[in-house]
C-alpha cells in the first residue's frame, strides 16, 4: 500500500507534521475543565461498537475514540478520560443537541437531513444497505421482494433505502439489529435490511452461518460512516479529523499500530474480516485531502 503514495509524498518539497493549536471553544472548554470527553457508544453493533463477555465497551469505534482521547489529552496538555454513554438510533443525535454527550462514533451515516441538526467529522468507515436472507430464499433483487416482510430500523438510512429501492416489500419496525436478526431466525420475517458490514457480522457470530447470505451483491445505497459532533464547534472538529486522518494515514503506509487496530476488526481473525487493500483506497482518498502529517512512527 505504500508504494501508491510515493508519488503523492514527493509532490511535497518538505512534508511537514501537522500542528493543532490548543482551542477554546465550548466543547473544549469544557472537556479541558472536566478532564472527560463524553461519548455515546452502542452496545449491539460490532465490530464497530458491542459489549464484551464482561460487559465492557469495546469495538473499531471505541479504538477510534482512544485515539481521538489521546490527540485531546496531547492537545490540551493535560490527562483526560473518556465517559462513555449508551445510546441508540432514537436518540443519538438529540444528545449530540442537548450537550449529553460531546461526540458519537459509530455505524452512523452522513446525511444531508442529519447535517441540519449536527455536525459530522470526517468519513473513518464505508459500508451500505443490504439484507439478510435465508439462502436460497430468492430475495436477491428488488424484483423478488413484492409481499416479502422485511424489517428495518426506522428513520435510518437503511429504511430510506428500502423505501426507495423495494417498493413492493411489506417493511416491518424493529428497535435493533438483534431483534431484527432474532425474528429473522425465529422466521418471522423474510429479512432484515441493514448496514452490510453489521450483517456480515450477524452471520459470522451465527451458529449456522452457512444458511444465511447477504443480498444483492452490490448494496442498495452506498453510506459513509463518521463521528457526530455538535454544530459549530470546528475546533473540537479540528482535532477529531486530525486522530481520523492520522489512522487512515497510518493504514495506507502500513504503519504498525493503525494496522493492527484495522485488523483486530476486519483482518482475516477479526471480528468481521473486510479486505484492508479495499479500505485503504477509500481512506487514502479522504486522507488526499488534508495536509500530510508526519508519523513519528514511521519517519
Amino acid at each position: 500500500m505504500f508504494k501508491k503514495i510515493i508519488s503523492l509524498g514527493l509532490s511535497f518539497s518538505i512534508i511537514f507534521g501537522l500542528q493543532i493549536p490548543v482551542f477554546a471553544g465550548e466543547v473544549l472548554n469544557q472537556i479541558k475543565a472536566t478532564g472527560i470527553i463524553k461519548a455515546g457508544y452502542r452496545e449491539d453493533t460490532p465490530p464497530f461498537a458491542f459489549a464484551d463477555n464482561q460487559g465492557k465497551p469495546i469495538g473499531y469505534s471505541l479504538d477510534i475514540l482512544e485515539l481521538i482521547r489521546a490527540q485531546t489529552e496531547k492537545q490540551l496538555g493535560k490527562p483526560i478520560k473518556l465517559e462513555l454513554v449508551k445510546i441508540d438510533p432514537s436518540n443519538r443525535f438529540q444528545k449530540i443537541k442537548d450537550g449529553t454527550i460531546a461526540i458519537e462514533c459509530g455505524s452512523t451515516t452522513v446525511t444531508w437531513e442529519r447535517e441540519k441538526i449536527v455536525d459530522f467529522s470526517t468519513s473513518y468507515f464505508a459500508s451500505g444497505t443490504q439484507m439478510i436472507v435465508n439462502k436460497g430464499s430468492g430475495f436477491a433483487n428488488n424484483n423478488s421482494l413484492s409481499g416479502a416482510k422485511i424489517a428495518v430500523i426506522p428513520n435510518t438510512t437503511n429504511e430510506k433505502a428500502m423505501k426507495m429501492f423495494a417498493k413492493g416489500a411489506n417493511l416491518m419496525a424493529v428497535k435493533s439489529e438483534e431483534e431484527g436478526w432474532q425474528k429473522l431466525k425465529q422466521g418471522e420475517i423474510d429479512g432484515f435490511a441493514g448496514d452490510g458490514i453489521l450483517l456480515q457480522a450477524l452471520k459470522k457470530q451465527s451458529n449456522n452461518p452457512e444458511k444465511y447470505e447477504i443480498v444483492p451483491e452490490f448494496p442498495y445505497m452506498i453510506e459513509s460512516y463518521a463521528c457526530t459532533l455538535p454544530q459549530d464547534e470546528s475546533q473540537w472538529r479540528d482535532i477529531v479529523n486530525y486522530s481520523i486522518v492520522e489512522f487512515m494515514q497510518g493504514v495506507v503506509t502500513d504503519t504498525p499500530s493503525a494496522v493492527k487496530i484495522y485488523e483486530r476488526w476486519f483482518g482475516e481473525n477479526g471480528n468481521t474480516p473486510y479486505p484492508i487493500e479495499t479500505m485503504a483506497d477509500y481512506f487514502q482518498g479522504i486522507a488526499n485531502g488534508y495536509e500530510w502529517i508526519l508519523i513519528q512512527e514511521r519517519y
